[in-house]
């Protein structure tokens, strides 16, 4: 008797492993999602004996690139009544545009090892068209950069007022890129029947 379902997720299981990918989430994110996964990858770097210097820079792009979906992903769901959205703010500031909003957001998020032994985090959400444009434009300028000269930039947008829509200081991208030792890569996927596009950010180490 043929299996579907076991067979099913076999073969989706087999598909992960070719990628190389040892983790993946697809689904709801939120910042308790973030510090279980964030704990959970913490505890296989070190059973792996991943060096620091890159376990680091992993995990500092894995909670970089999740917070941009809480954040920003157009895939959006309002919280049941009664439950509130939590984002990184602490409890004395005042509440995070993100919990104001009170929307529960979906991206995609995966990490795993390519076979010349270098790591990747990658996360992918939807964004609006006008959204894509502009991450874009970003990220090109970010492209051929050096360290020195991405942390220059930090520093310069951190002392400027966020770009417009931005929920943040606007330096994530900016300090993903600084610590993508082996350089990072990014990809729009436009949908079909919609105004929407997928949009995958994929950091290397």
């Amino acid at each position: 008797m043929e299996s579907k379902i076991a067979g099913g997720f076999y073969q989706f299981r087999t598909e992960l492993e070719k990628r190389g990918i040892v983790f993946s989430y697809s689904g709801i994110l939120t910042e308790d999602i973030l510090t279980s996964i964030g704990g959970a990858l913490r505890q296989k770097m070190t059973l792996d004996r991943t060096d620091p210097k890159i376990a680091r820079g992993v995990f500092s792009s894995f909670v970089e690139q999740v917070q941009n979906v809480i954040r920003y992903s157009a895939e959006t769901q309002s919280a049941p009544e009664g439950v509130a959205v939590q984002s990184s703010t602490a409890a004395t500031e005042e509440p995070s545009e993100v919990e104001r909003e009170n929307l529960l957001r979906y991206g995609l998020v995966a990490i795993g090892r390519q076979p010349d032994g270098k790591h990747f985090v990658s996360c992918s959400n939807l964004v609006s068209a006008a959204q894509a444009e502009l991450l874009r434009g970003s990220l090109e300028r970010l492209r051929g950069l050096d360290r020195k000269a991405l942390t220059t930039m930090m520093k310069e947008q951190l002392k400027e007022c966020p770009p417009e829509g931005s929920k943040g200081a606007g330096v994530g991208f900016i300090a993903m890129a600084r610590e993508a030792l082996g350089g990072f890569e990014f990809d729009f996927y436009p949908i079909p029947d919609s105004d929407d596009v997928y949009f995958t950010f994929e950091a290397y180490f």
